[in-house]
């Protein structure tokens, strides 16, 4: 058991987390069937590393930065099944593009703005940063959720 992260029972007590809670968190967000095989491998990998970060701290850091570029591998395969055109070479003309075409509502522009711009300082740092597994795990439902919301056909 992990004393120093947890939650609040219901009653108000602050309760350590188990591995089996930890492991139930992070299997709980799952992609959609109609998300591209090849994101569904990337995917796995990423939650695999999280999964085993609960023995190894700097795993939560690791999955969280393979999380950034699993989401750019949705948007590129998003891209190619609907014909964009080869000057849309750049994860932010993806991301425009796809917005052009109506399929990221304008209303979720920020949040793919965000994951480009956390991409783009996690593959590229000036030193070593550490994700918390709150923040590692929160991560990894909030990015699962954007990219079935590319993938979910409504």
């Amino acid at each position: 058991m992990l004393r120093a992260f947890g939650r609040i029972s219901p009653d108000g007590r602050s309760q350590g987390l188990t591995g089996d809670d930890y492991l139930n968190r992070i299997l709980n967000p799952k992609l959609l069937e109609s998300v591209p095989a090849e994101v569904q491998a990337l995917f796995g990998v990423a939650r695999g590393a999280m999964v085993y970060a609960y023995f190894f701290y700097p795993l939560y850091t690791l999955a969280a930065e393979q999380l950034f570029r699993v989401a750019e591998s949705a948007i590129g395969h998003k891209c190619k099944a609907l014909g964009a055109p080869r000057s849309k070479d750049t994860l932010k003309k993806k991301i425009e593009w796809l917005i052009n075409q109506g399929t990221i509502p304008e209303s979720q522009l920020s949040r793919w703005e965000a994951i480009r711009g956390l991409r783009n300082a996690v593959s590229h740092p000036d030193c070593q940063s550490i994700f918390t597994p709150g923040g590692a795990i929160g991560l990894l439902g909030r990015i699962t959720e954007q990219i079935n919301s590319l993938f979910s056909g409504g």
